[in-house]
């Protein structure tokens, strides 16, 4: 198997998950941005062929510390996707933003079965991606938590026996804050998160609910479905992971402990379930699952991403490069929390579906949009 991603939170998760079952897998090949020391340890642990770069200084770095074992070194901005288009049995994709696009492309291009972490690339791609993988015959198995809580509960039923789809929040650090509260938010505060451990972009992405409307969009496309059907509730204890309401009446969900090691040992195992490492829940010790709506006015991000999804195919891409300008922004003291969505409005507005592309051109214009967010930052700043 190969690990995009293999130095972040989700693929520490699933080296733990590995180390569980050194009998069932063996990691081929990983990719990471710029952490060599950490390279060298995980490819001295695991006996990997092929390690990526995106940074050079990097390649040159770990050339100098090699782990041991014969590693052929790729670096620089197509390094991830060349490693990603060797032939092996599962890719994990785990790189953030829309900078895993193109690893994405290429392991669906090369016929690897795609176990998707990020969900960035359907986001930016949409249905062209999808398609593209029906047509080589590819299986994309959901991993992040939602998406694989929501294709876990289809098994229960057929697509056409669908009311809706529940996508479930933790609310963040911000769940009980007021407006005012949010307004003059530190980074530091929204990179607090109450129940999960995570990214710094994903992070503040979950602070913002901005997460919540990429996973909404991407549950649409994922399960072709409208996107009105998709309703999103808070669930401060980040138990329920989400569920699907039948026709019949029937909602089948999935509980579990917040910990990624569960999505990700079933979108590496699937159709099968081994262990994991996580402790089941009691239900008795849990007591009551509590529910809340989304405030809509302190989290203005979700209708946004929704406004994005009925503008056109462009809408969602341009969504996601305004978050992600916002969000980097906003780490760099740049901008105030609230700013972020209101910087997405402002692009949107703006931009309108001007970004929408085919999957041969979606990397190209996916820059595009990137650079038309900075130009509205700027105007913001000015």
């Amino acid at each position: 198997m190969t690990i995009l991603g293999a130095s972040g939170s989700i693929g520490t998760s699933a080296l733990a998950f590995l180390r569980l079952h050194p009998d069932e897998f063996r990691l081929q090949n990983i990719a990471v941005n710029s952490d060599w020391k950490t390279a060298v340890e995980i490819c001295r642990e695991f006996g990997c062929g092929a390690v990526a770069f995106s940074d050079a200084a990097a390649a040159a770095e770990f050339r100098k510390n090699p782990p041991g074992t014969p590693c052929e070194v790729f670096e620089g901005p197509g390094a991830s996707a060349t490693i990603a288009s060797m032939p092996v049995d599962v890719v994990l994709a785990a790189i953030s933003g829309s900078a895993g696009l193109p690893s994405v492309v290429a392991a669906v291009n090369a016929g690897n079965r795609l176990a998707l972490a990020n969900k960035e690339p359907v986001v930016c791609a949409g249905r062209a991606l999808l398609e593209l993988a029906k047509k080589q015959g590819v299986e994309v198995i959901p991993t992040d938590s939602e998406h694989s809580a929501i294709f876990q509960s289809l098994l229960a039923g057929k697509p056409s026996e669908i009311a809706s789809i529940l996508l479930t929040a933790s609310g963040g650090p911000f769940r009980t804050s007021t407006l005012e509260q949010m307004r003059a938010a530190t980074p530091e505060q929204a990179l607090n998160h109450p129940n999960w451990s995570m990214g710094n972009k994903i992070t503040i992405d979950s602070a913002t609910l901005a997460n919540k409307g990429l996973e909404l969009i991407e549950a649409a496309y994922l399960f072709e479905q409208d996107p009105r059907t998709i309703e999103v509730v808070v669930n401060p204890s980040s138990i329920l992971h989400s569920a699907v309401q039948f026709r019949d009446g029937s909602m089948i969900a999935q509980l579990g402990k917040p910990d990624m090691r569960v999505a990700i040992g079933y979108g590496l195992s699937w159709p099968d379930r081994l262990e994991t490492g996580v402790e089941p829940i009691s239900l008795a010790a849990l007591g009551a699952l509590q529910f809340e709506p989304v405030d809509v006015e302190r989290f203005p991000c979700l209708g946004l991403a929704k406004a994005s999804l009925a503008s056109g195919t462009g809408g969602p891409l341009l969504f996601n490069a305004a978050n992600e300008i916002a969000v980097a922004a906003f780490l760099k003291g740049r901008i105030g929390f609230m700013d972020i969505p209101a910087l997405i409005e402002t692009c949107l507005e703006l931009g309108g579906n001007r970004f929408a592309a085919s999957l041969d051109d979606v990397i190209a214009v996916n820059a595009e949009a990137l650079t038309f967010c900075r130009s509205q930052l700027m105007a913001r700043a000015d």
